[in-house]
């Protein structure tokens, strides 16, 4: 008579991980392409590539000189609303009018108007990305100029424009969904 013993077959546990793999990478795949879609999508990196930027930076980070801050940038992007700009030569001959508008909402902090070309630093706007680049544009510099910078894409009312901004409030965000959860749950639920 054969004595009874349990049989254990060598790799049973690597044929089950072997077999499971692919479908793990396959998983691995999908999601690293919806990452990638999500943050390569939308048109705004595009425009905001070709808009004529600018940078306002404040006196200090305190509350008060951050108010200067966007009253100076609301008085340039009156100025640059109002003006027709048609080169480079139509905005050096804008300097001493956005000087003005900026000196009158400072509170007596000297103000200085630059143009020429900035370094941006990446940024994400509207799910498009703008990658790092030099830019032409206007640097105001208000006092010392320690503060935090204020990045603007022109030509939509410099930054926070007001109609946008109404619109933004309106709207209702759509939740975020991935398409593999999705899928997960219409297989499985």
């Amino acid at each position: 008579m054969l004595t009874d013993y349990n049989i254990m077959r060598k790799g049973s546990r690597r044929e089950v991980l072997l077999a499971v793999l692919p479908f793990i990478q396959f998983i691995l795949l999908l999601i690293a392409l919806q990452c990638a879609l999500i943050l390569l999508s939308g048109t705004a990196g595009d425009e905001a590539r070709e808009a004529f930027r600018v940078r306002v930076i404040a006196d200090s980070n305190t509350a008060d000189a951050q108010q200067v801050k966007a009253g100076v940038a609301e008085g340039v992007s009156r100025v640059l609303g109002k003006a027709e700009l048609t080169g480079p030569s139509s905005i050096e001959a804008l300097i001493p009018e956005m000087a003005h508008a900026a000196e009158e909402v400072s509170g007596g902090a000297p103000v200085r108007v630059m143009y020429g070309t900035a370094f941006f630093p990446p940024k994400v706007v509207a799910g498009g990305m703008i990658p790092q680049a030099r830019a032409d544009s206007i640097v105001v510099t208000v006092g010392s100029g320690r503060g935090d910078n204020w990045w603007c894409a022109l030509f939509s009312d410099v930054c926070e424009p007001g109609d946008v901004a109404a619109e933004e409030e309106e709207t209702e965000e759509e939740p975020v969904t991935f398409f593999i959860v999705e899928w997960l749950k219409s297989m499985f639920g």
